[in-house]
Formats: C-alpha cells, sequence, structure tokens
C-alpha cells in the first residue's frame, strides 16, 4: 500500500468519525417525556424513524440488529421505542387510542427535523403493519415531511385519508398467502405515487428466523440505496 492510499484511507476514517452523530434524545410532547436513539453517518441523505408496537417488545432485538445494519450502509436512524410512557401503556385505551399515537409520532418527526444535521435529510417511517394506522394518520398530516414507509408483516390497517404524499413499500412472507390478499387489497385503496410489495423467499409472515430477517433489512437498505429504482424492483400489487 502505497503513502497516498494510506493517507486517502485516513481521511475517510476520520470524516466519518468527525460528523457522525449519535445521541440519546429526549422529547417533551404534551407534557410526555419520550425517548430514542438517534445515529446520523456522515454522508446520509435519508433518516428512518423505526417504531415499535407498545405490545411488541419482542421485537426490539431485530430492530435493533436493523438500526446498526442500516447504520452501516449510510442510513440515520432514530429508534423510537414506543410512543407511551411505562406508566400509559398498563391503559388499554392509550394502546388503542389512534389520535393519540399518531399525533405524538408527529410531533416527534417535526422535532427531529429542527435537529441540526437532521434538517436537511428525508424522513420515512419503518413498523410493523399492526401498527400502520398510526403511521398512515402522521404521514398524511400536512405538516408531516415524511416521504415514505415500510411496512412490515401482514395485517395493514385500512387508510380512510385521501392522497398519501408518501411512498408505500410493503414486505410480506412469500408463503403468507392470507397476507398477500389481505395487504393488496388496503393497498389498492391508497393515493400515493409507488406503492410496492418485497416477498421474503420460504417465509411466513413473522420473519422468526434471523436469516430471513436479514433479508427484511437487506430489502429495506435497497428501498434506501436506489430511491430511483423502487418502481422496478419491486413488487406491484
Amino acid at each position: 500500500m502505497n503513502p497516498h492510499t494510506v493517507y486517502i484511507l485516513y481521511l475517510k476514517f476520520y470524516k466519518m468519525v468527525l460528523y457522525d452523530i449519535q445521541n440519546i434524545l429526549n422529547f417533551k410532547v404534551n407534557r410526555i417525556h419520550l425517548k430514542g436513539e438517534l445515529f446520523i453517518p456522515s454522508q446520509a441523505e435519508f433518516l428512518a424513524i423505526l417504531i415499535l408496537d407498545e405490545k411488541d417488545d419482542k421485537f426490539a432485538d431485530r430492530f435493533s440488529k436493523m438500526r446498526i445494519s442500516l447504520n452501516e450502509w449510510g442510513v440515520a436512524t432514530f429508534f423510537l421505542k414506543g410512543l407511551l410512557t411505562r406508566e400509559e401503556r398498563e391503559i388499554h385505551a392509550n394502546r388503542s387510542d389512534i389520535a393519540l399515537l399518531s399525533d405524538r409520532l408527529l410531533e416527534i418527526t417535526k422535532q427531529i427535523k429542527n435537529i441540526k444535521g437532521a434538517d436537511s435529510l428525508k424522513i420515512s417511517y419503518i413498523g410493523s403493519s399492526s401498527i400502520s394506522d398510526r403511521i398512515f394518520r402522521a404521514a398524511q398530516s400536512s405538516e408531516s415531511p415524511v416521504e415514505s414507509l415500510v411496512l412490515i408483516g401482514n395485517g395493514l390497517q385500512e387508510y380512510n385519508g385521501k392522497l398519501l404524499n408518501a411512498s408505500i413499500l410493503n414486505i410480506l412472507g412469500e408463503l403468507d398467502f392470507t397476507g398477500r390478499i389481505v395487504n393488496r387489497s388496503v393497498l389498492s385503496k391508497i393515493e400515493t405515487s409507488v406503492k410496492r410489495m418485497y416477498f421474503v423467499p420460504g417465509s411466513p409472515s413473522h420473519f422468526e428466523d434471523s436469516a430471513k430477517w436479514i433479508m427484511v433489512s437487506e430489502a429495506i437498505l435497497r428501498w434506501y440505496r436506489f430511491p430511483e429504482k423502487r418502481s422496478k424492483e419491486f413488487s406491484h400489487l
């Protein structure tokens, strides 16, 4: 290796260390404090907000691995482990209050856009299809800066709004035949510029096998790395 190559590699490493942003953020939303993990790689163009269902702590490890994978490939992330405090989760009405949850998600999104380093990034949401109702509602707001939604698994919720400005990717198991029918029906009623599906080969709906979850993460990564190819690379409804 010649000295010039060493110098170039050193500069690349130095730039990464100098500009990467990592922090635990605390947000105040209607007198409630929520927090999440923010990581912005130096050359990021997209920021994915990963949202856990309050009932699905079992997915925390999977989403954490996905977050690391996205960061390694230059996609910024904000990992939001639920939209309720621990005390609020104990009340069933809170967990099913779509207006409350979507309003909090939108407010946190707007606050993230005011953070230096995140203000120029394209925002998207990643979550399970089972919480798509709050994600749809937050994304449809005229104040929403969200450019795309990635919804994982079956159980998409009906969307009752009109035109949605965000592109949509729905990831399903290839063997989830009922989920494919139901989700296609829901997506067909949504007016937006890009609606695509990706089927994980040989998998049912929940991707409990770690190898299948890696395939889910890889599909999402392609969604961000090659946005101009979304219409061609992913399946039509």
